[in-house]
């Protein structure tokens, strides 16, 4: 048994941690950063390959570039390997699958319940490769988690639906929201000629950028929208680097989020902090991450969202209010509360 003065040798799946990363793979390095800042433990870290052990050249860790090409091999099999040869005391991973047998406590950081992920998967058609993944997931995916001694989630959405699923995990999970990533700031007023409005969207249908085209034809605005989409009605940029992104939530009227599934809210989380007022749906994690910093709207009506649209737009007085609220809400998501967080997970896990 770990005792109370030993100082924890603590292993961090990293995998997803990347140069050109956005999402999880941003919370996997800012968590690090800031675990590492509090000095409790002694941090192993495996990562992909040296460009993202680079991220973390001037962070106290310990990195690990892992040698499995597949990352169901390093979860089943890698992880409980290197932990011993590292000789660790726990493991932290997002990922909510397991090995079968072995292995030090495991603390899982979740942001989705793996059904939803599935389901998508099928209905969009996605790779093989990632179908043949899903069913491996959706065999295995509860037991691991009743393995786990310790599950945060990213967000109470995500922890409600999966205690749903998994009932036994009540008393051994706790909610540990992200911190904003550096960069999303205030910038100056935005331009009154030529508005639009922003959207991050994508050929999933979990985003519902079809009702977001609709929204801001009703509106009258143009709309812009970043990431992976491709289509009609709207100006399509493509996936864009962190400068541009930033710029174009700070010239946006408003950002436009009609998402039927967040496990956590990142693209509101961005524009809030950016000073960007937001429109989304008021369904999963978006309203934890809004608070009343937003409007939010039934995200299959789209009349709601052109009504909320026309609000900000033509309402110069609602505008300032939601900036000043969600610059404030935005402020809350700091990543010192986010290893603080983590750290409690860790604890609990070695009390239990």
């Amino acid at each position: 048994m770990l005792l109370m003065s030993d100082v924890a040798r603590i292993g961090v799946d990293g995998l997803m941690i990347s140069p050109l990363g956005k999402g999880l793979s941003r919370a996997e390095l800012h968590a690090v950063e800031a675990l590492a800042a509090r000095g409790e433990h002694d941090l192993v870290v495996f990562v992909r390959n040296e460009h993202a052990a680079g991220l973390l050249r001037a962070v106290d860790v310990e990195v690990v570039p892992v040698r499995e090409r597949l990352t169901i091999g390093w979860e089943l099999y890698g992880m409980p390997q290197a932990a011993r040869r590292h000789r660790l005391d726990a493991m932290l991973t997002l990922s909510e699958r397991l090995p079968p047998a072995g292995g030090p406590p495991t603390i899982v950081w979740l942001f989705e319940s793996p059904v939803h992920r599935i389901a998508q998967n099928r209905l969009s058609g996605a790779p093989l490769r990632f179908r043949a993944s899903d069913v491996l997931t959706a065999a295995n995916w509860r037991r691991s988690l009743r393995r786990a001694k310790h599950v945060a989630f990213g967000s109470h959405a995500t922890e409600v639906d999966v205690l749903g699923e998994v009932p036994e995990l009540r008393g051994r999970t706790s909610v540990v929201y992200p911190g904003l990533a550096p960069g999303f700031t205030p910038g100056d007023p935005r331009p009154e000629h030529d508005p639009y409005v922003f959207h991050l969207g994508s050929n999933d249908p979990r985003e519902n950028t079809a009702t977001a085209v609709e929204a801001c034809r009703r509106a009258d605005v143009r709309l812009v929208v970043a990431g992976g989409w491709r289509g009609d009605g709207a100006e399509a940029v493509g996936r864009v680097a962190d400068d541009e992104l930033v710029q174009l939530y700070r010239g946006a009227a408003a950002y436009l989020d009609p998402s039927l599934y967040e496990g956590f809210g990142y693209g509101v989380l961005e524009a809030m902090a950016c000073g960007t007022p937001v429109v989304a749906s008021g369904v999963t994690s978006i309203p934890e991450v809004v608070g009343d910093a937003g409007l939010l709207c039934d995200p299959q009506s789209v009349d709601e969202f052109a009504a909320a649209l026309r609000r900000v737009l033509d309402d110069p007085r609602e505008t300032a209010v939601l900036r000043e609220r969600g610059i404030e809400r935005a402020a809350h998501f700091r990543w010192e509360r986010t290893a603080e967080g983590l750290a409690a997970a860790v604890a609990r896990a070695f009390a239990t």
